[in-house]
């Protein structure tokens, strides 16, 4: 036997290295943004520990012999894929990293899904696949607050609902599951939160095959809970969707009945079977009621975890940071408290969001500056945390109630900003997009709306949610007050082409303006060329009137139900018409 072991060594040691290199034949896309999607072919890839693109490493999200999928991380650049683990393997070609910003067109109509019982509240929050080709919705208030969750896939510029509306087993009253819902970076994995679920809270977790969807376990419960927790108030996934953090914002409630301290909880999925890694969180350094776990926020790799707490400090708000290593998590640093905050009841942390790497951080305090709302980012260097820059208030609010950072959504590369606000002007879901160059951030064009194809009244924007794809060229935007049954809705923008899509357009036609609006019979268009055309769309996109139009002389519009349109003047980006 020692003969024969000491033979086998010996064999092995002769054995040459390209028994045990990778190759990569072959991969797509051959360029994209960071927060791309990749995948390789090629043999021995089931044995790489780490690929990356242009010197920085991606995040694996699986792998066989023959196949391995990679998220794009932030620090890309453009160059060849490489490999470790094993005999080192190169691509003869290079992937090319691209900046495609995001589009500004609605894609399609407003999404809508079936099978809902009463008023769902779909929107009322919304998850997007890396590739922005999965869109999962959570409506909450489905069947009596029971709740439940609609995912909607991509071909194209089209979306179509898969499957039918998912409802998680062995919930306990009214659980409300899709008060919260996230996604893996490749869309196969959704945690779909029930804070309503009894005694404690709950969340779900659903894996898709192909297209069917099936609920992966039983629901899951943190330990340590104390009183009613609201588990999956809030809740995320890594990108590659064996991270699971669960925000509960009541935990604690019962010892301290004037404030809620609020925790979160970290799960880990080994195979398909969930379990609880570590005790749950609670941040330091906070001042009476935090409700620590109102928002939740990972990293891609799921080793930096965001959690706001917008009770601190008598509703200022603030977010914590934890890191980890191994499986123990830890706190990094103080509490992060935005400067410039106009009023003590702001909210902070009321949404968070991290880019892929972890090293950006949007905060949202929906209630600064008397409820008009703004949003705070932070950069990490090494292990510290400072303010990039003063806070974001994006313009073109109308009213002092916008609530600008009700939600907020980055990019995986932290360059793009999407933030949603309850505008005062309560026909629209309204969300306003940022850019970041260098350290400096910067609005881009007007805030945006989805058209809403129905009579009034309508509070679209009431708890506005929103979703960036990681290359954040997609973005979608949930508005559960849609329809006056309150079934709610969700838009999706992209830079597809639609019957929505804004033009380009910088001569006279752009400086016209249109009255009055609200409009009962005649309209007029006025400051722009002697002559024009003008078109009305419905909210599907639907042309309903075509005209020429003469400036200042008024035009009598057709017999139309009320509610809202969109006239668009010759080439120029459509507007919204309220028809009475």
């Amino acid at each position: 036997m020692t003969r024969l072991y000491a033979f086998l060594c010996l064999l092995l040691a002769w054995l040459p290295a390209a028994v045990w290199a990778q190759t990569i034949s072959s991969f797509a896309p051959a360029s994209g943004n960071v927060g791309t999607l990749l995948t390789l072919r090629g043999t021995g890839l089931d044995r790489v520990t780490a690929v990356a693109v242009g010197g920085t490493a991606g995040v694996i999200l699986d792998k066989t012999p023959t196949a391995l999928r990679l998220l794009v991380m932030p620090g890309a650049t453009s160059g060849p894929l490489t490999t470790t683990g094993g005999a080192p393997a190169a691509s003869a070609t290079a992937f090319t990293v691209t900046r495609t910003p995001l589009g500004t067109a609605q894609q399609g109509p407003k999404l809508v899904g079936t099978g809902a019982v009463g008023g769902a509240k779909q929107g009322h929050s919304v998850a997007l696949s890396a590739d922005g080709n999965t869109l999962a919705v959570g409506g909450y208030e489905d069947n009596t607050f029971s709740g439940a969750v609609w995912v909607f896939v991509r071909s194209g510029t089209g979306w179509s609902q898969q499957g039918p509306k998912l409802v998680g087993t062995g919930a306990v009253g009214n659980a409300s599951q899709g008060h919260s819902v996230a996604l893996s970076a490749d869309g196969n994995t959704l945690a779909v939160g029930g804070y309503g679920d009894s005694p404690t809270g709950a969340v779900w977790v659903f894996a898709r095959s192909g297209a069917a969807w099936s609920q992966q376990g039983p629901k899951l419960v943190g330990t340590g809970a104390v009183g009613n927790a609201s588990q999956g108030w809030s809740v995320v996934l890594s990108a590659d969707g064996t991270t699971l953090a669960v925000g509960g914002y009541s935990d604690n409630i019962s010892t301290l009945p004037n404030a809620v301290p609020g925790a979160t909880w970290v799960f880990a999925r080994s195979g398909t079977t969930w379990s609880q890694q570590g005790n749950k969180l609670v941040g330091t350094g906070a001042v009476g009621g935090t409700r620590q776990g109102e928002s939740v926020s990972l990293s891609a790799d799921g080793t930096t975890l965001a959690v706001g707490g917008p009770g601190d400090n008598n509703r200022g708000g603030a977010v914590w940071v934890f890191a980890r290593s191994g499986a123990a998590w830890s706190q990094q640093g103080p509490k992060l408290v935005g400067t410039g905050a106009v009023g003590g009841n702001v909210n902070q942390g009321r949404s968070v969001a991290l880019s892929a790497d972890g090293t950006t951080l949007a905060v949202g305090g929906p209630n600064d500056n008397s409820f008009g709302g703004a949003m705070w980012v932070f950069a990490r260097s090494a292990a510290a945390w400072s303010q990039q820059g003063p806070k974001l208030v994006g313009t073109g609010a109308v009213g002092s109630s916008a609530r600008q950072g009700e939600s907020v959504a980055l990019s995986a590369d932290g360059s793009t900003l999407a933030s949603g606000g309850n505008d005062s002007n309560t026909f629209y879901a309204n969300t306003w997009v940022f850019a970041r160059s260098g350290a400096a951030w910067s609005q881009q064009g007007p805030k945006l709306f989805g058209a809403v194809p129905i009579s009034l009244p309508v509070s679209a924007s009431k708890n506005v949610s929103v979703a960036l794809s990681a290359d954040g060229t997609t973005l979608a935007v949930g508005g559960p007050g849609d329809n006056i049954s309150g079934i709610g809705a969700t838009w999706v923008f992209s830079a597809a082409s639609s019957p929505l899509a804004a033009r380009a357009g910088a001569g006279p036609q752009a400086r016209a303006r249109f009255f009055p609006n609200p409009v009962a019979g005649q309209l007029t268009v006025a400051g722009g060329p002697s002559t024009g055309s003008l078109r009305l769309l419905d909210g599907l996109g639907r042309t309903v009137l075509t005209s020429a139009y003469r400036d200042g002389q008024p035009l009598d519009l057709p017999a139309l139900p009320a509610g809202l349109y969109w006239l668009q003047l010759d080439q120029q980006a459509p507007r919204p018409l309220l028809k009475r």
